[in-house]
């Protein structure tokens, strides 16, 4: 009965538009998979998190695959479901979340006291640091930096794909940058 309801339209053109929706679909899967799971990481902080969002993803793309009108907008259609999934996925694990990120604090570099750590323990250090902060930015702030510094996208994009003005994606970057930077300087001064 599924097989029945994939195409949509007449039952003379059931066949081809279900054909077309499954290679549409595949080459999604094909061009973005890798892209949306490295992504939902960043967001999430968790591999293992990631790959099942990700997954769940790619099956909520398949079922709205005929709402995508533009193919050139496409990643940017992907996204949107992605940042979608992402935030109903985290609403009820936030405090789990914030949880993860203080232990993500707890480590520290072995060594003898008053020894320098070498300069690859501080750049791995900084790094964690600088992953703990993204994590504790606001949702929207961390999305914003996350879509437009990692994954390239410009304002209109990130505006469009989050249901906000291009002027809300400044100030968020803006506030995700400055936070970063007080946070950076306190570890560094």
């Amino acid at each position: 009965m599924k097989a029945a309801r994939i195409g949509s339209g007449s039952s003379d053109s059931r066949p081809h538009e279900g054909g077309d929706r499954l290679q549409r679909f595949e080459a999604l899967v094909s061009e973005y998979s890798r892209e949306i799971r490295l992504f939902l990481g960043k967001l999430c902080g968790n591999h293992h998190d990631a790959e099942e969002l990700a997954q769940d993803v790619f099956v909520k793309a398949f079922r709205k695959i005929e709402t995508l009108r533009d193919p050139l907008a496409r990643r940017r259609w992907l996204y949107t479901i992605a940042i979608n999934h992402f935030n109903d996925w985290i609403r009820p694990k936030k405090r789990r979340m914030a949880r993860a990120v203080g232990e993500i604090g707890d480590y520290e570099v072995a060594g003898p006291r008053g020894e320098r750590p070498s300069r690859q323990a501080m750049t791995h250090e900084l790094s964690d640091m600088l992953l703990e902060n993204i994590i504790r930015l606001p949702e929207r702030q961390r999305v914003v930096l996350l879509m437009f510094s990692a994954k390239g996208f410009n304002y209109a994009d990130i505006a469009e794909a989050l249901g906000i003005t291009v002027d809300a994606v400044k100030m968020s970057l803006f506030h995700a940058r400055e936070k970063l930077r007080r946070s950076l300087n306190r570890y560094l001064s």
